[in-house]
């Protein structure tokens, strides 16, 4: 008997080992191109940079710098406040949108996903000059507005601030916010909200409290990867962001690659991910109690 159970448990493990063995690829991934250069830059944050040198003398001064210094505390705050409001707002168009195409349109739902897949493959730096012309002082917005007689002169404060790095990475998450809250939205049965309807529940109400509550978990994903892809972004804050609208990648990317003081650059880039994890965990938190 004892012989026999050997056996069976023996078997089960070795289900368990072959079973596992399709994740190894993505297991081995992970550890080398993301573990792995995570703990070198742990590492590095504890250096010293000295003489145009990384020494390995370990301590904290580099955090304590990047806590105690007022210019980067200001770019954190702005960068966590603008990463928010993207979230928002990328939430309150991608929602509805896919709303929409799933329950109001559902025979062209395909045809309409498929639209929001292909903004996708447009540049990334296209769209990033795309809206320096639209924003600038000789763009369309300052043009229509000059030509209606709104305004005397162009506004020039629509380019290099906050709000149009905030409008531009909008623009840009909103059909990424939008794949895992389709996802989410296949799971939600047309009939549930048919039964609402009939008895004589409203649409906004039928939203509130049967799709939303079922879909918040593609909506905690959406809000997870706008706000992180929104706060860790470089490029749009240097294009459209200008002085006032400098964001922490800007900052980090300068002890790397202009000032070399990579133990501080490292510093900064653990602190800016520890403060996204607790922000991501208010937000998360926040979007859970509003489903209840």
């Amino acid at each position: 008997m004892t012989a026999e159970a050997a056996r069976v448990g023996g078997g089960a493990r070795r289900r368990r080992v072959l079973s596992g063995l399709p994740l190894l690829p993505a297991v081995a991934w992970f550890l080398v191109f993301f573990l792995g250069p995570l703990l070198v830059l742990v590492a590095f944050s504890f250096f010293t940079f000295r003489g145009l040198a990384w020494v390995p003398d370990l301590h904290l001064g580099n955090y304590v710098e990047a806590l105690t210094d007022a210019g980067f505390r200001t770019i954190l705050l702005r960068t966590v406040t603008i990463a928010l409001f993207v979230t928002i707002a990328v939430l309150l168009i991608a929602y509805p949108f896919t709303y929409i195409i799933t329950f109001i349109f559902p025979r062209r739902k395909q045809w309409l996903y498929f639209l929001v897949l292909v903004t996708l493959f447009g540049s990334y730096l296209v769209r990033i000059y795309a809206w320096r012309t639209i924003l600038g002082a000789e763009g369309v917005i300052n043009e229509t507005l000059l030509s209606v007689g709104l305004i005397t002169e162009p506004i020039r404060e629509l380019l290099n601030s906050p709000l149009a790095v905030g409008i531009a990475l909008t623009n840009f998450l909103v059909p990424l916010a939008v794949l895992p809250i389709y996802s989410a939205m296949q799971n939600v049965s047309p009939g549930l909200l048919e039964a609402g309807r009939d008895l004589g529940a409203g649409r906004l109400h039928l939203v509130r409290t049967v799709a939303l509550p079922l879909t918040m978990p593609g909506v905690r994903v959406a809000a997870a990867f706008t706000f992180i892809a929104a706060a860790a972004d470089f490029a749009t804050p240097a294009l459209l962001g200008g002085a006032s609208g400098r964001m922490a990648g800007g900052a980090i990317a300068r002890e790397f690659g202009q000032t070399l003081d990579w133990p501080l650059g490292a510093a900064l880039a653990i602190t800016l991910i520890g403060v996204l994890v607790l922000a991501i965990g208010a937000l998360w938190f926040v979007l859970g109690r509003l489903a209840r």
